[in-house]
């Protein structure tokens, strides 16, 4: 039976033993277990349900990449993101609806919101 090796470090803070001083002594000490494990049997979709997966993977990306554009405060980022967001919403709709049969759970709403200064450049204002 094949092995998965874990490491866990614990910090260890230990006093020195002179009486007149206060320094602490850090050490970080690692082990490593084995623990057994069987390998699981590999997943194969269809087509139509792969394309899904694949879709949704892409969605679940682009919302991954929001969190980092956002963080970074790269405005044009995050822009190209938001043009890109509703097509990939519209994707992965698509193919959902396409799977036979359906789910058990619906695919529910994937609409976001956006504070008002940056849905401003998602829409054409009417002058």
């Amino acid at each position: 039976m094949p092995t998965l090796p874990i490491v866990s470090c614990v910090e260890e803070m230990a006093v020195l033993s002179d009486a007149h001083s206060n320094d602490w002594n850090p050490t970080i000490r690692c082990y490593v277990y084995s623990v057994p494990f069987t390998p699981r049997q590999q997943v194969v979709l269809l087509s139509d349900r792969k394309l899904a997966a694949q879709a949704m993977t892409l969605l679940m990306r682009l919302d991954r990449e929001f969190t980092y554009a956002r963080a970074d405060w790269n405005q044009d980022r995050f822009r190209r993101l938001m043009r890109i967001r509703p097509k990939a919403v519209a994707r992965l709709r698509r193919r959902w609806e396409k799977l036979n049969p359906l789910p058990r759970f619906p695919l529910g709403s994937l609409s976001r919101r956006f504070h008002a200064n940056l849905a401003c450049y998602l829409y054409e204002f009417k002058r």
